[in-house]
């Protein structure tokens, strides 16, 4: 934690953020007036942000930790189905809008969810930036994981069908880079699929910094359709945000009829499709 660093967003670097609510009392919860995006202060490194996530990155949850053998050829025979990491429902979703192709997975961790889409028929792989995961995610369900910032940016443009994001952005300090990677990989058309905690939905505004995912150790932004749709837009994508529970063929129909889907529960998903103009 840096106790002594600037107040300004860590998307659009403005100095017009204010006070929402404290955390803990040394934690705050700040909104930028400008770009609208939410985030922690005290905010941390980059230096800080890789070694935590090389060794220090604990939850209870399969996220970091495998389980234990038997458990986990149980859950690779049921493709995941039931398992705390079950994203059949989210996948149905993006088949609606991407029935096949080239997805990445980013930030795969051990790669579960690359398991899970090359199931579903995708030519899929995944970026994770801890290599202990990435390795564990090789050796175990034998998938293709990149662990290197280098291999990510030797990504062709223009190259991938989909990129598949799931809980991943709540964690991440700038989001700019992030944009403009998804904006160059993605093919015009192209599917851009996220999912974070909801930071504007119903459990968010009833509880603030009480709902325990909004902000705290890992999670230093807190997401909504609105910093989404403001801020995705000028890459070059058409966002569309919703969130859980998920209809597929009902989302699939909404959005083709350009309907405002509601976004009150506490998963966001935003389907951004890639237009055909850069930003």
């Amino acid at each position: 934690m840096q106790y002594g660093s600037d107040k300004n967003c860590p998307f659009c670097q403005s100095a017009n953020t204010e006070l929402d609510e404290r955390k803990h009392l040394i934690l705050h919860l700040r909104s930028c007036k400008d770009c609208g995006l939410r985030f922690r202060w005290p905010k941390e490194t980059p230096d800080y942000s890789e070694k935590f996530y090389q060794k220090d990155y604990q939850e209870v949850s399969f996220t970091t930790e495998l389980p234990d053998p038997a458990t986990l050829q149980q859950f690779i025979a049921n493709n995941f189905v039931d398992s705390p990491k079950d994203f059949s429902t989210q996948i149905a979703v993006l088949k609606e809008f991407l029935p096949t192709g080239r997805v990445l997975d980013f930030g795969c961790s051990w790669g579960y969810g690359v398991y899970q889409l090359r199931n579903a028929g995708y030519d899929a792989y995944g970026f994770e930036i801890s290599r202990p995961r990435a390795e564990l995610g090789r050796r175990e369900l034998g998938v293709e994981i990149l662990d290197s910032l280098d291999d990510l940016e030797k990504i062709p443009s223009a190259s991938l069908d989909g990129i598949y994001v799931s809980h991943v952005l709540e964690h991440l300090l700038s989001l700019k880079e992030i944009f403009a990677f998804y904006a160059r990989a993605l093919k015009p058309g192209g599917v851009l699929f996220i999912m974070v905690p909801n930071g504007g939905g119903q459990a968010a505004r009833e509880q603030g910094v009480g709902w325990s995912t909004l902000i705290n150790e890992k999670h230093i932004l807190a997401l909504d359709r609105q910093f989404f749709e403001k801020n995705l837009t000028p890459y070059g994508f058409r966002v569309n945000a919703l969130s859980d529970p998920y209809d597929p063929p009902a989302i699939r129909s909404a959005i083709d009829s350009k309907m405002l889907l509601p976004a009150e529960g506490e998963e966001l998903m935003v389907i951004a499709l890639r237009t055909n103009s850069d930003a």
